[in-house]
């Protein structure tokens, strides 16, 4: 969608304020008349505008008093001030009171849509800055698109053609294939690269936050509302923003996000004036969404305004091609995290973990090799350390039916979940095991037991699967 920037054009002057404009609505902009003070305000608490064209001096309420006015609004646009005054001590005045900047008359219509142009680039920054603290996500770890397989290789190029245009793109693939990944490839290709990708998992959000995390919400609007908050939308206006898992978004809350998709607009919760923002969309599912259109538990209208460009990832079964160059990468994620960089695979865990079918895709095989890395007290992980991550030798075998890598107990014992706490916290000190002692609690030398203890028992179940 290509967004205009909406403009109240404020002047007493009837022929002025017609001209003015008359003349922005012929370019760029949205723009509004006011003929004074007070029904400017009345106009701003209606609805959202980005810039005000604002006349110093006019009857009644003058233009410093509605500027200060403007500015207790809880979220006011900028302000440009119009002023006869050669001697620029009001407009300096002005800008004392926070106007963004002033113009003196008779301005040209060019200076006149430079600076709206300027003024609107600082609010959206002041916005989005605001929604980016607001709606604060962890950094992902940007990952490389291997495409060594002939499939990923045209796939790539499909993304890179789509990130050319604004187009809504719906990425399909099974869990843990990387559909992130080539969202935020597309985000790099296109256009609007320069400004962060907004990501949310709408499988994530409890339904009752739905729609204040993506429209936010006025201060008061609820019970605990207790400061104005800005919503996903206005953190991605200008940007991308990126919904995975869109096949768990709410029934409800899919007939906002088809308004919003179609007419560029949506509403704080609490709030009774629109406001707009341009978001380009990729949404990601590992869903069949015409299965869940048919089961009605995604709405058709939705689905096809999302569909407009498909692309699917494929299973990494299907592109063994690339394995060997994704071991390789995660290889050197976890020498420079462990602080070990002769960490290394010997030449039969390697070719196991390439034999090895992946069910669960990108995602498996990295995790998979951290926990090897993680357990491994020599610099090289052998296949037999392997096996207790479930990379076992019908791996080779039975590629269509992988054996399970999750434990066959009901539910965890005390030591497994002992284990698994430890090896969380080595992994969230980067391997440092005088760190992960010390949070947890423990020696360093009682850790060091315990991990050895973890690699003898995995090197055990790999000799009783062997056998």
């Amino acid at each position: 969608m290509n967004r205009k920037i909406r403009v109240l054009v404020v002047d007493d002057d009837n022929l002025l304020r017609k001209l003015v404009t008359e003349q922005l609505a012929k370019g760029d902009f949205d723009a509004a008349p006011a003929t004074s003070g007070q029904q400017a305000l009345d106009i701003l608490r209606e609805a959202d505008y980005d810039v005000v064209l604002l006349d110093i001096m006019m009857p009644g309420l003058s233009g410093l008093d509605t500027l200060r006015e403007i500015r207790r609004l809880e979220d006011p646009p900028e302000v440009i001030m119009l002023t006869a005054d050669t001697s620029l001590s009001t407009g300096i005045e002005a800008m004392r009171h926070g106007a963004y900047d002033y113009l003196t008359k008779p301005a040209t219509l060019d200076e006149m849509e430079a600076i709206i142009r300027k003024a609107d680039e600082k609010r959206r920054l002041v916005k989005q800055n605001a929604s980016l603290r607001s709606v604060a996500r962890g950094v992902d770890e940007v990952l490389p698109i291997v495409k060594a397989n002939p499939l990923m290789a045209t796939l790539v190029a499909q993304a890179e053609n789509a990130a050319r245009t604004d187009s809504t793109i719906l990425i399909t693939g099974e869990s843990g294939t990387g559909k992130d990944v080539l969202a935020r490839l597309i985000h790099s290709k296109s256009a609007r690269h320069s400004t962060p990708i907004i990501t949310v998992n709408c499988g994530a959000l409890p339904e009752t936050l739905f729609e204040s995390e993506f429209f936010g919400h006025e201060r008061g609007a609820f019970t605990g509302a207790s400061a104005l908050r800005r919503g996903l939308i206005e953190a991605a206006d200008g940007s991308t923003l990126f919904l995975d898992e869109i096949g768990d978004l709410p029934l409800q809350m899919q007939v906002k996000l088809l308004h919003f998709l179609e007419q560029g607009r949506f509403r704080r919760v609490g709030s009774t004036r629109d406001q707009s923002a341009d978001v380009r969309i990729i949404a990601a599912t590992n869903r069949n969404l015409a299965d869940e259109v048919e089961r009605k538990h995604f709405r058709a209208d939705l689905y096809y305004r999302l569909n407009v460009v498909a692309l699917h990832v494929p299973p990494l079964r299907k592109r063994t091609e690339d394995t060997p160059e994704l071991i390789e990468y995660f290889l050197g994620v976890y020498r420079q995290r462990f602080n070990r960089p002769g960490l290394n695979l010997s030449a039969a865990a390697r070719q196991r973990m390439q034999d090895y079918a992946w069910p669960g895709n990108v995602r498996e095989l990295r995790n998979y090799l951290e926990r090897a890395a993680a357990l491994s007290l020599s610099d090289t992980i052998e296949a037999d350390q392997l096996l207790g991550s479930g990379v076992g030798v019908q791996g080779a075998v039975e590629k269509n039916h992988p054996p399970s890598p999750f434990s066959q107990h009901a539910s965890p014992t005390l030591e497994e979940l002992e284990r698994e706490h430890i090896l969380r916290v080595l992994n969230e000190s980067e391997g440092n095991r005088e760190r992960a002692a010390a949070i947890l609690g423990i020696s360093s030398r009682t850790l060091y037991r315990k991990l050895r203890e973890y690699e003898t028992h995995t090197r055990s179940a790999g000799l009783a699967t062997e056998s």
